[in-house]
This record gives structure tokens, sequence and C-alpha cells, in this order.
């Protein structure tokens, strides 16, 4: 019976498979810490988590902030995994408070200038997929302001 279960959901139509999250928990964490720390209101915090899952890269470009790797950018200077994630996300969320107004094509020319449209169709997808995912509230706790700093 046990075997012929997962076979008898999937005939019906109903998933076996857990999806995993957008974004992991612990990431959800340092996106929430690097939010309050720049002001951020709820929709950019919603915005500055879509920019990590598209960007989607890995230590040193989580954020897709300085272009290529190597390319000498301050925002490279980490790739260890924890820094380079909350040095990505300041400049992102420094790059989110200064230039986003609410128009998200405009600001795709600013943070992705050769595809614009494409990055905030993108963009503006995963923000409903993270919402939906949540039940439109930001996960966690609201951290309190801390400084963040390195050695």
């Amino acid at each position: 019976m046990k075997r012929l279960l997962p076979v008898l959901l999937l005939v019906l139509g109903f998933r076996t498979e857990v999806r995993a999250a957008l974004i992991p928990a612990h990431e959800w964490k340092m996106i929430r810490e690097v939010a309050v720390n720049y002001d951020l209101d709820e929709e950019r915090t919603w915005l500055l988590a879509a920019i990590r899952r598209h960007e989607n890269g890995r230590p040193g470009l989580e954020f897709g902030v300085g272009g290529p790797m190597n390319s000498g950018h301050r925002a490279h200077r980490y790739q260890d995994g924890v820094k380079s994630f909350y040095v990505q996300a300041m400049w992102a969320a420094g790059t989110v408070k200064k230039h986003y107004t609410g128009d998200l094509v405009a600001f795709g020319k600013r943070y992705n200038p050769p595809y614009p449209k494409k990055w905030s169709d993108g963009v503006a997808s995963l923000i409903r997929r993270l919402k939906a995912e949540n039940g439109n509230k930001l996960p966690g706790v609201r951290p309190a302001k801390r400084k963040i700093a390195f050695p």
C-alpha cells in the first residue's frame, strides 16, 4: 500500500514532492536585516528579495552588483558566502533606496541597462511569486537596526 499511495496521488493529479522555497530562510533573515538598516519599506524589501532570486549569483555576485566578477568593483571584495551576501545586498539596497520610485521598468534601466524590460518583467513575476509563497507577508520577524560590520 505504501508504494501505491504516491502512484495513486500522481494519477489523481496531486503533487507528491515538496518544493523548496524561492529564497531560503537564512537568506530572508539577511535580506530583512539589510532592508531595515537601509530604511526600505515593505515594497522595496520585496523588490530586494526578488532581485536576489532573479540575479541568483554565486558568492560575490548574489545580487548581480558590479558587473562581471574580477572587474575590480568594490562589491566583489568578498567571496565567502556570508560577507559577500551582505556586501552585495547593501549595494543593491542602496541602489533600490536611491533610484526606485515605483516604476520597475525605469528602475530596470538603472539596474540592468541592456535588458530593462525583460529584467523588470522577471522581477515583477518574482515579487508576485514571493508574495504568494509567503502569504503577502514578509517572512520572519522584523529585525532591529544594527551595524553590520566585517573584520
